[in-house]
């Protein structure tokens, strides 16, 4: 994922981020009831090393029991306050998210020499211990647990597409939970920032300012929450508009309240190139879905209405109903397949009760195709599928 281009100075409205764990309240990790302890001196060392670094911010960093960490406010902020500015040099990048992953092992396999040794000290583990735990990841997961996952192969469609068994299973995951776009076309680990928890409400907002850094020399990326936060309370930022699975296949986390979650079903029709119904929060389906049915469900009368639009003009008609028959059809199709993809994840959620992560995932996808049923019955009462 990238947030677009970035030019020097540029504000972002948001950054898009790749960083793991939460606290949110309307968020499910491994640890839900884990509670804040004192610092390690891993991350002790990390805040010292910070400093000498350059690195500025408002910002106090605690931990939890579990090994998750979180930010709070030292001092009451507001919306425009700068929550953090970091050296570019300060941060470990590359031109792409491979050549991180592959930067990110080479500078662990340095241990104590790499500068950035402290940092490495703090990053997520595949073994436990007092960082937090990788192998919470989907992709580490047993396949048993796996298998209970009844999401028409959502997931499982993601994981094999997001493979690289070429790469570091270790640094792989740390880039595809941590790395963030600097927009200058170089992908970054950024100390500190990936330390803070989302909000997928927050408007976030970076810049790059030039030549603004530590003892005068030097870029730094400057970045606000957009949001006011009183002394003591826990600073979130937006790690972008993610779906449940996206933030379960690279965080470790969901939400039953997520306002950009998106859940999808693969369509495979006979004679006909397979494609992917969406269905967004608000219950509605994406419009593509719609149009591609309307012209595979028309009768030989509707298509003839093709052979008069002008060639180069696309298939723009599609964005409406062709007729009456044709989107009854459409609609019922669409509400036969939300409902047997809501069959299996009803039942799925109904059997994973005694693994919470899964079940939130389920019954979020559950509740958001039964939202997509309602809409599409109240707009067309007594429709069949």
């Amino acid at each position: 994922m990238t947030a677009g281009s970035l030019r020097r100075r540029h504000l972002l409205a948001s950054l898009t981020l790749r960083k793991p764990r939460t606290s949110s309240q309307t968020h499910f990790n491994c640890h839900p009831t884990s509670i804040m302890v004192a610092l390690t001196k891993s991350t002790t060392q990390f805040l010292a090393w910070t400093a000498s670094k350059g690195i500025e911010t408002p910002l106090d960093l605690n931990e939890r029991s579990d090994g998750s960490r979180y930010t709070t406010a030292k001092v009451d902020l507001d919306n425009t306050s700068d929550i953090l500015q970091i050296p570019i040099s300060a941060c470990i990048t590359s031109d792409s998210l491979d050549g991180l992953a592959e930067r990110l092992a080479y500078e662990r396999k340095l241990e104590s020499k790499s500068e950035f040794a402290p940092y490495m000290d703090v990053l997520p583990t595949l073994e436990g211990g007092d960082n937090p735990y990788l192998a919470t990841l989907p992709r580490f997961w047993e396949s048993k647990r796996l298998e209970r996952v009844e999401d028409s192969g959502q997931l499982e469609r993601r994981m094999m597409n997001d493979e690289r068994k070429d790469l570091d299973q270790w640094a792989l995951a740390c880039v595809d939970s941590r790395a963030n776009f600097l927009g200058d076309g170089r992908y970054a680990m950024t100390p500190f920032l990936d330390m803070i928890n989302h909000d997928a409400s927050i408007q976030t907002r970076a810049r790059i300012e030039e030549d603004k850094g530590f003892a005068g020399s030097g870029d730094i990326l400057q970045l606000q929450s957009g949001k006011n936060y009183a002394k003591g309370s826990e600073v979130f930022i937006s790690y972008g508009n993610l779906s449940n699975l996206d933030t379960l296949v690279d965080y470790g986390f969901v939400s039953d309240t997520n306002p950009c979650n998106v859940e999808t079903i693969a369509v495979r029709m006979m004679g006909q190139q397979p494609f992917t119904l969406t269905v967004y929060p608000d219950g509605s389906v994406d419009a593509g879905s719609k149009a591609t049915l309307r012209y595979n469900l028309a009768t030989p009368e509707e298509l003839e209405i093709f052979s008069t639009i002008e060639k180069g003009t696309g298939l723009g008609i599609l964005a409406k109903p062709l007729s009456d028959r044709n989107e009854l059809d459409v609609q019922s199709f669409i509400a036969s397949t939300i409902d047997e993809a809501l069959y299996e994840t009803k039942a799925g959620a109904a059997e994973t009760k005694d693994d919470a992560l899964i079940n939130m995932y389920l019954s979020a996808r559950q509740k958001q195709f039964e939202l997509a049923i309602e809409r599409i019955t109240h707009k067309f009462p007594g429709i069949e599928y």
